[in-house]
């Protein structure tokens, strides 16, 4: 926003980063639940205890607005700033490219159907990787480095 030349793949890995460190910190005391699906996946798949989905949900979202809410806050002089240097009418097609940091949108070639194609494999994906580095039972050694290797995961899917 403030004249950084960032391509896709440098969000990317900030963003994984951002994960990864967010996972190391929550781990301990929710297992490093960052998102609604990981929550509901492992309710049906791993045995996530079934009283705790809503309470995690519920923190997921509180915790989601909260951030975006404090960036917000902390930059939305800069918002503004980019706003009238570029034009932008809030709630137009153009203010999308703000309203990206927010949240993330599909290409404008797809239609509803492929967009949430695309969701339902990339979230697949993580959490098969999630259980596969999580699993007592895989034989893979569950360690520090699960949250790193869930956050490289993340920026691989977002690039």
């Amino acid at each position: 926003v403030a004249g950084a030349s960032l391509g896709l793949w440098e969000i990317c890995i900030i963003w994984g980063l951002g994960i990864s460190l967010a996972v190391y910190l929550t781990a301990g005391i929710s297992g490093g639940h960052l998102n609604p699906a990981v929550t509901i996946a492992l309710w049906l798949f791993a045995c996530f205890p079934k009283q705790k989905v809503l309470p995690y949900i519920i923190a997921q979202f509180a915790g989601a607005f909260g951030g975006a809410l404090l960036a917000y806050v902390l930059y939305s002089s800069l918002f503004t700033e980019f706003e009238t240097a570029h034009h932008m009418v809030r709630g137009s097609v153009e203010s999308l490219q703000l309203a990206s940091i927010f949240s993330t949108y599909p290409a404008a070639a797809l239609n509803v159907w492929q967009a949430a194609l695309v969701e339902v494999v990339i979230t697949s994906i993580l959490m098969g990787m999630i259980m596969a580095l999580t699993d007592d039972g895989n034989g893979i050694p569950k360690g520090p480095l699960a949250p790193l290797l869930i956050g490289i995961l993340v920026a691989v899917i977002g690039a």
